[in-house]
């Protein structure tokens, strides 16, 4: 083979070379897969935690109400609706109390009627001025709620601080809906002390609202999950809710218990352990119905284990650290996670009160103004008999007790057995936890999370 003919054919060889790398340059790449990506929704059936921030005369069907938000709502990995958003609803029906309600009332001289007033909250209005619209259906209203905390040995280190820390900017953020002034209560119980008054939806009342179709807010990228088995710090703290029911009177030991997170869990860099939703699981570990002689109920329950989606659960050890809770109830937490009823020793006011009552009632003197027909004794007085009438009949013994002293010795006698009965040989109370129950959740102190 000639020279020349080799230096034509590397000629031609290089030519293509270089053809081929410039067309190489000039294709584009193909595109990079995209990032992967969740939907932040908040499904059906979430309740949302709601406080009147105002004082409301109920009127009509569709009267606008106004409420906060007391709890944060989150999806995923993520704050969607914080604590403070305010929610508009409206009067959805009223319904005539019941017979035997009405009886209560006209027996303590409430001339008022007292109605069903059912609610439905349909937009959040969020900060930065977004309205979005919500179905729900709303529960009753109850009486303010607060946290019934662990006792102080359950609160000794810096994690437990920072988290009452945060509690403490949630509380002061809605202290609008949860705190009316000592002048805005006075003047309520005035007003309620009436024999006829307006018919209010009072200004700090909590409803729950269910979520009847759950919110979308749109794709995010997730934040990154940590290893499979990673456990949170130690004491850490889980914001939960429960999904049974629990009561120291119908739950015995070893029954089921479930409940879901209402707040996501990270590592110590930021890494996601437990989404919200993550399902816990767990079992009542001591339970005692109340008994007479106001022995009240008691009641203990453990979380043992958390279910992973498209993993084996994982063992979780867990208390109760607080728990939320009507503010009339007398609810304790321990240190070990244990609730109890506790009874006021003001109870015993009124069996010695009715004990006064009738001791005046018996107690006689002379009276020597009775025109000249010689002293007779007279027994009791309007204060004696007012007091026995109202214990043994509320408003309308009042009334009836200063017919005849007969009639109000009576009274007396009836409302000191009724009273003493109640204060003293009476049943306690149980503890009971609906659900839907606002939890938080002490991890153990080590050891606490590993794959079975």
């Amino acid at each position: 083979m000639s020279s020349d003919y080799r230096r034509k054919r590397d000629r031609r060889l290089l030519s293509s070379s270089a053809f081929l790398l410039a067309l190489a340059i000039s294709t584009p790449a193909p595109a990079q897969s995209a990032a992967p990506s969740i939907r932040l929704v908040v499904d059906a059936g979430r309740p949302l935690r709601l406080a009147l921030d105002r004082n409301i005369r109920v009127k009509r069907v569709g009267q606008a109400v106004t409420a906060i938000l007391l709890e944060p709502v989150y999806a995923y990995d993520r704050l969607v609706v914080p604590a403070g958003t305010k929610a508009l609803g409206h009067i959805y029906t009223i319904e005539s109390g019941s017979k035997k309600g009405r009886v209560r009332l006209l027996l303590a001289r409430d001339l008022t009627p007292r109605h069903r007033v059912l609610l439905q909250f349909d937009t959040l209005m969020l900060r930065d001025g977004r309205a979005i619209s919500i179905k729900t259906n709303v529960t009753p209203g109850r009486d303010p709620v607060v946290w019934r905390v662990a006792e102080p040995s359950r609160r000794d280190n810096v994690a437990l601080r920072a988290r009452e820390d945060l509690a403490r900017e949630i509380k002061q953020a809605v202290a609008v809906a949860t705190a009316p002034g000592k002048l805005e209560r006075l003047k309520d119980a005035a007003i309620a002390s009436l024999p006829y008054h307006p018919e209010f939806l009072r200004k700090g009342a909590v409803f729950t609202a269910t979520l009847r179709a759950p919110l979308d807010f749109g794709s995010a990228t997730p934040t990154d999950r940590a290893s499979l088995g990673t456990a949170p710090a130690p004491d850490s703290i889980l914001n939960a809710r429960l999904t049974t029911s629990l009561s120291s009177e119908r739950s015995q030991r070893g029954t089921r218990i479930e409940a879901i997170l209402t707040q996501p869990v990270f590592s110590a860099d930021s890494r996601l352990i437990f989404a919200e939703g993550t399902r816990l699981i767990g079992q009542v570990t001591f339970a005692r119905s109340a008994r007479r002689f106001h022995r009240n109920g008691q009641l203990r329950f453990l979380f043992e284990r958390v279910e992973l989606p498209a993993h084996a659960s994982e063992k979780l050890l867990a208390s109760l650290y607080s728990v939320e809770s009507d503010s009339g109830n007398r609810l304790v937490v321990d240190d070990e996670g244990g609730t109890r009823m506790t009874s006021s020793r003001a109870r015993f006011a009124a069996p010695a009160l009715g004990t006064l009552a009738l001791v005046a009632s018996l107690h006689g003197r002379l009276d020597y103004d009775t025109d000249g027909a010689g002293p007779e004794t007279e027994y009791g007085g309007v204060g004696s008999s007012s007091l026995g009438g109202w214990l043994g009949l509320a408003g309308l013994g009042v009334g009836l007790g200063q017919i005849s002293r007969p009639v109000s010795l009576m009274l007396t006698v009836a409302g000191l057995a009724r009273t003493t009965y109640t204060s003293i040989f009476g049943r306690g109370r149980n503890v009971t936890f609906p659900p839907q129950t606002s939890i938080q959740l002490q991890l153990a102190p080590r050891g606490n999370v590993k794959s079975q």
